[in-house]
């Protein structure tokens, strides 16, 4: 810290304990000349009262007092002023008194009569250490204090990549606790995404080097499995002999978040704007279209055969049209409307609602509550979508039996840990490989062969229009796992 901004340290105190009132007052006022803090006592009892109330660098001791020996008192001194530098002093000059006082924790041993040069000289050195270490001690709460407010990961490696240093804010935004972290290489717990050991050992390579990196961005695995995008600088420390790594890094992952929704904002604005557009050719066209297949199906109903094929032409139009309705309803920006609703009631009715997809199949919907209460304040109509799709995903991946089990539990939602509901739905099905999990909410992505591969995007756009979440749950376990989280209360609009 530089000097202009360090507080300033106040005065070092000190004690004499000496019975001659003319001694006792000489050394007062030179040690206050040199700027100490002197408290003054004439008695053992004395010196122990002042040693319980104030904290003391050195006590200056006469040898002999009124009502005790200073090799009588040196260990009880010793344990009420465990720092204190103890100086002797005596006018018996036996080599024995000074060798048992200086094994009792005595840092000195002076004889009378007093050299008062003498005195400030040792004095002056005990002082200078004290007075760095006191500053030292300052520097590193300083240093503390600001790595616990800092909202940075900070996070000091060795040459072979494993972890020196790990800052209280990367315990909060990983999820490990330093104890887990430290002497672990960092690749095994954090590597995630696009980057490889090979990528990391360049990146270390190139700061002990000395050249220090700037804005690099990578994605670390958090403890919980989610991923975190993080920008780092990083730069070299310590020695030839023991070289490491600083490394700072700043958590961007809600900022590309945030960055991503306005691309693709942009992106639904222009498919908005042609689908508009589209929709007034189209409409025209499917209505023509659909007419001439009726008055097309009067003229063959006596021709199985024809009216064969006029079916497939039916069902192929009535795709289109079902195509058309999808990317027109998710191009368009979504307004919810909240009011407190029941979700185990709107999963029943989404679920009801299926009844005609469901016929003829064997399918179940079991729904387990750990929730305190399922209000939530949502648009009724736009959740029944979400559960909608995901249903039916569930339905079209799985085989009879169909199993589907919804729990319900009380969660939070970061950054802010609002108050809110947790949903699993997981099925029975096959499940979803590396490449769904990583691309289920990407909007024209399907594993099916026939439709848009809208309905998990739309999931996810009208989840985040409520302020909550929308993952992909663990793999471990039958089935593929969908976990939306919800606020209880009002949250701000998210993007739609």
């Amino acid at each position: 810290m530089p000097a202009s901004n360090r507080k300033p340290l106040s005065p070092l105190s000190i004690l004499v304990v000496e019975d001659d009132t003319d001694t006792r007052r000489n050394l007062c006022d030179v040690l206050e000349l040199d700027g100490y803090k002197v408290h003054a006592a004439a008695s053992v009892a004395e010196m122990l009262a002042a040693c319980q109330a104030e904290e003391f660098f050195a006590i200056v001791l006469d040898r002999k007092l009124p009502d005790g020996t200073a090799d009588e008192v040196l260990p009880r001194l010793k344990s009420l002023a465990p720092t204190a530098a103890v100086f002797i002093v005596t006018g018996w000059t036996d080599l024995e008194g000074a060798i048992s006082a200086l094994q009792q924790g005595a840092a000195d041993y002076i004889i009378k009569p007093l050299d008062m040069e003498m005195i400030r000289t040792r004095l002056a050195r005990v002082a200078e250490s004290r007075r760095v270490e006191r500053a030292l001690a300052q520097s590193e709460a300083t240093l503390h204090a600001i790595l616990q407010a800092v909202p940075c990961i900070i996070v000091i490696f060795a040459a072979d990549r494993t972890v020196r240093y790990f800052s209280p804010f990367a315990e909060r935004l990983t999820g490990y606790a330093a104890a887990e972290v430290l002497g672990q290489d960092c690749a095994d717990r954090f590597l995630a995404g696009r980057d490889t050991r090979a990528s990391v050992s360049a990146f270390m390579r190139r700061v002990l080097e000395g050249a220090p990196a700037y804005s690099v961005e990578n994605c670390i695995r958090c403890k919980d499995g989610s991923l975190k995008t993080i920008i780092w600088n990083a730069q070299r420390m310590g020695d030839k002999l023991d070289p490491a790594v600083l490394a700072v890094g700043q958590d961007i992952t809600n900022l590309k978040l945030a960055q991503e929704q306005a691309l693709q904002s942009e992106r639904l604005a222009a498919i908005g704007q042609m689908m508009a557009g589209l929709a007034h050719e189209s409409r025209n066209a499917l209505q023509r279209s659909q007419a001439c297949l009726e008055m097309l199906s009067l003229e063959i109903r006596d021709r199985p055969a024809a009216l064969d094929l006029l079916a497939r032409l039916q069902y192929a139009q009535d795709h289109l049209h079902q195509l058309y309705e999808e990317v027109r309803g998710y191009a368009a920006p979504i307004h919810v409307r909240r009011a407190s609703h029941d979700l185990k009631l709107i999963l029943r009715e989404a679920w009801d609602n299926l009844a005609v997809t469901r016929q003829g199949r064997t399918a179940n919907l079991q729904i387990l509550s750990g929730a305190a209460s399922c209000q939530c304040h949502i648009d009724r109509l736009a959740m029944l979508q979400v559960f909608h799709n995901i249903f039916e995903n569930s339905l079209s991946a799985c085989s009879d039996p169909v199993e589907i089990v919804v729990e319900l539990r009380s969660g939070a939602l970061p950054p802010t840990q609002a108050r809110a509901i947790r949903i699993s739905i997981r099925d029975n099905g096959p499940g979803l490989d590396a490449a769904a999990r990583e691309r289920i909410f990407e909007p024209f992505f399907t594993t099916k062969t026939q439709g848009t591969g809208l309905g998990m995007a739309i999931v996810q756009r009208i989840v985040a229009a409520h302020g909550g979440r929308v993952a992909v749950g663990s793999s471990a376990g039958p089935g593929a796992e969908i976990i939306v989280t919800l606020p209880c209360e009002q949250a701000p609009k998210g993007p739609a």
